[in-house]
C-alpha cells in the first residue's frame, strides 16, 4: 500500500501544472489508482474530469480514456493537458500572435490607428469590467484573444494559446486586479505596477511548452493510446453499457464550491473557443453538480425520494433543523451523486471497479459524513465497497478561505473508496 498523503510531492510534473484549478486531485492518487486498477490498453473514465488530472496519468501509463465535465474551460484544460503538440509549432503560433499584437498595441499609441484596430483592441462588455481589469490590460488581453482566433494556425496550437490566454487570468499572479482569483471567492487587489500582458503570455507560454515537452516525454512508451475530452453530464452519460474498464473521479463537495465564479473573469475572453458568453456560462450555474446556487422546482421536498437511504436521510433531516436551504442543497446533491453512481454502476464491465474520492464537510456545523453516504447510495446500485483509505489533506495546499466560526471544524481527512460491481 503507497502512502497517499504526497507530502512534499510535487504536484506539477508533466502537463499537470499548465493552468491553476481549484480543488485539483493530486495527480499521485490518481496514478495509484490507475497503475494498481487498470492494465496497458483499458480504458479509464472521469465522468467529472475537471481539468483533467486523471486522463493525463491514463496517457503516461498506456491507459485509454474518457473524460467528461459540464463546464466547458474545464473540458479545453483537458484537452489540452492530453494533447501532444510539437513545440515547434506552438513556437511558431505563439510568435505570429505575439508579433501581430505588438504591431497593434505600438499603432494604438500613434494618432494614425484605423477604425479596425480600435475595434480589435475593444475589450468584450461585461459587469464590472473596468474593476477588474486596467484599460491597458483588458486593451492587450482583447489582441490577444483577436489574434488567437484569426491566426492561420492548427486548433491543436490555437487551443493551446487559449490556455496561456487563461492562465494570465486564473491564476495567483493574475493580470486582472484580483487575489484569489482561481477560488470562488476571490478579492480586489489592485496591482501596484500595471502588468506588461504581452511579456506575461510569452513567458507563460514558455512555461507551458517546458510541461508540454515532458508530459510527451512520459508518454513515450505508450504512443498509441487515446484521450476523449467531451464536455458532458455525469448524470447522464453517453457511453455504452459496460465498457469501461475502471472509474477515477472525484467529485465536486456538496455547496461548497462555485466554479462558474470562480472562472467568470476569463469566459469573456474566450468566447471564440468556449462558444459561451458569460450570461449564457452563468445561467448554467444552478445545473453543477454541488453548486451552491442550485434552483428547485416547486414540489421539492426535504426527504421525499430518500427512502431507500436511512443514513441520507437522518443527515438531511438533521440539517434541516439549522437551514432548510441547506438541507435542500445537500439533498439536491446526493440526488444528484446517486444518477451519478447509477451511470458509473452501468458503464463498468462486471468485477471491475469504480474509485470515488471524497472528503466529509461541515454544513452549517452539521456533519455531512459523505464517504458513507455515497458508499450507502453505491451499495443500491450494485457497487460494494472492497476497499477504504483515508489520506490527510495538506494544509499547505488548501485553496479556499474558511471561517471556523460560521461553518465548523474544517475536514482534513479524504476518502478513498473503491468499489468493485457485482
Amino acid at each position: 500500500m503507497a502512502n497517499l498523503n504526497f507530502a512534499g510531492h510535487n504536484t506539477l510534473y508533466a502537463s499537470h501544472g499548465l493552468h491553476a484549478y481549484a480543488a485539483k486531485c493530486p495527480p499521485q492518487l490518481a496514478r495509484y489508482g490507475v497503475r494498481y486498477y487498470s492494465r496497458v490498453g483499458d480504458t479509464i473514465l472521469d465522468p467529472m474530469a475537471g481539468s483533467g488530472t486523471t486522463l493525463v496519468e491514463a496517457k503516461i501509463l498506456g491507459r485509454n480514456a474518457i473524460g467528461y465535465d459540464i463546464d466547458p474551460l474545464a473540458r479545453l484544460l483537458a484537452r489540452v493537458k492530453t494533447n501532444s503538440v510539437r513545440d515547434a509549432e506552438i513556437a511558431a503560433g505563439h510568435d505570429i500572435v505575439l508579433k501581430r499584437c505588438r504591431r497593434d498595441l505600438k499603432n494604438l499609441r500613434s494618432k494614425t490607428n484605423s477604425l479596425a484596430l480600435r475595434r480589435r483592441a475593444q475589450p468584450p462588455n461585461f459587469r464590472n469590467r473596468d474593476y477588474w481589469f486596467t484599460r491597458d490590460v483588458a486593451s492587450s488581453l482583447s489582441l490577444i484573444s483577436h489574434h488567437i482566433a484569426k491566426a492561420r494556425i492548427s486548433n491543436r496550437v490555437r487551443d493551446f494559446l487559449w490556455v496561456a490566454l487563461s492562465s494570465l487570468i486564473l491564476s495567483k499572479t493574475s493580470v486582472a486586479n484580483a487575489r484569489d482569483i482561481i477560488h470562488s471567492r476571490h478579492h480586489f487587489q489592485k496591482h501596484r505596477e500595471a502588468p506588461n500582458v504581452l511579456e506575461k503570455f510569452s513567458a507563460r507560454t514558455k512555461v507551458m511548452r517546458r510541461q508540454i515537452r515532458d508530459f510527451i516525454e512520459m508518454c513515450a512508451t505508450h504512443p498509441k493510446t487515446k484521450i476523449h475530452t467531451r464536455v458532458g453530464d455525469a448524470r447522464r452519460l453517453r457511453i455504452e453499457d459496460e465498457s469501461i474498464d475502471l472509474v477515477f473521479t472525484s467529485p465536486p463537495y456538496a455547496t461548497a464550491l462555485d466554479y462558474p465564479r470562480a472562472h467568470f473573469l476569463a469566459i469573456p475572453w474566450m468566447k471564440s473557443v468556449l462558444e459561451v458568453d458569460l450570461p449564457k456560462y452563468f445561467s448554467k450555474t444552478p445545473r453543477y453538480i454541488g453548486s451552491e446556487r442550485g434552483r428547485f422546482s416547486a414540489g421539492f421536498e426535504i426527504a421525499s425520494t430518500l427512502s431507500q437511504y436511512p443514513l441520507t436521510r437522518t443527515i438531511i433531516a438533521r440539517l434541516t433543523k439549522t437551514s432548510l436551504r441547506q438541507a435542500k442543497l445537500t439533498q439536491r446533491y446526493f440526488l444528484d451523486m446517486q444518477r451519478v453512481m447509477a451511470e458509473v454502476a452501468r458503464v463498468l464491465k462486471p468485477r471491475r471497479h469504480g474509485i470515488v474520492v471524497v472528503c466529509p464537510s461541515h454544513i452549517r456545523k452539521v456533519r455531512i459524513p459523505t464517504q458513507r453516504v455515497l458508499t450507502e447510495i453505491a451499495d443500491q446500485e450494485g457497487l460494494r465497497l472492497k476497499r477504504q483509505f483515508t489520506r490527510t489533506i495538506n494544509e499547505r495546499r488548501r485553496l479556499l478561505p474558511y471561517a471556523k466560526k460560521s461553518f465548523g471544524t474544517r475536514m482534513d481527512i479524504e476518502y478513498i473508496l473503491i468499489f468493485q460491481k457485482t
